[in-house]
């Protein structure tokens, strides 16, 4: 068996309740969970989708250099959009995320990018979660300042926090549970998403 060539960051603190693990994007991630609930999408769960590949650049070239490799980007800071099978986030006035979401093609445009003085890589290692079910925003209320009942999900906007990803886990699962939901692995989450 071959050793994956990414750890996700939340790999430590999810082994604990790991009934059983899969390899995804050359990422070790857990497949389901010993204590997933049954009921977790009818409530509120949360997944790791930190095993999608993404990239990062900022410079004052970033944007033309991104839609002259066929990628749109968002026109306003703190925003994201859909182009190329992945989600782009522009994360300040520069600086802009692409995560894969249903191609590896834009990420790998954006690694592909030449080295100008107007363009920089920006590596990315974060943990990505994803909160869903008809609770999320109840889940939500109970840990961030930012309302997220008044945000529009077609509006594009991003929010986003810096916090130790184990910290993050732990804390939602805990308050999903309350809730009547918690942590699903790999299976159950591309059900959910389809």
């Amino acid at each position: 068996m071959s050793t994956p060539a990414r750890v996700s960051p939340l790999a430590d603190v999810q082994s604990a309740h790991a009934e059983r693990w899969t390899e995804i994007e050359h990422m070790r991630v857990v497949a389901a969970f010993s204590n997933e609930p049954a009921n977790g999408l009818n409530s509120v769960a949360l997944g790791d989708l930190s095993h999608r590949p993404r990239a990062g650049v900022k410079g004052p070239g970033t944007a033309v250099a991104l839609n002259v490799a066929g990628i749109s980007t968002p026109t306003q800071p703190n925003r994201w959009c859909r182009s190329e099978g992945a989600l782009i986030a522009r994360l300040g006035l520069t600086e802009y995320l692409i995560e894969a979401n249903h191609s590896n093609d834009a990420v790998s445009r954006v690694l592909a990018l030449p080295d100008t003085p107007n363009v920089y890589q920006v590596p990315h290692y974060d943990a990505a979660l994803i909160i869903i079910g008809p609770k999320a925003i109840d889940l939500f209320r109970q840990t961030c300042s930012v309302d997220m009942a008044t945000l529009d999900p077609n509006d594009g906007a991003v929010v986003l926090t810096s916090v130790y990803a184990s910290y993050m886990w732990e804390t939602l699962c805990e308050i999903a549970h309350d809730m009547g939901g918690g942590p699903i692995g790999s299976e159950s989450l591309s059900r959910a998403l389809g």
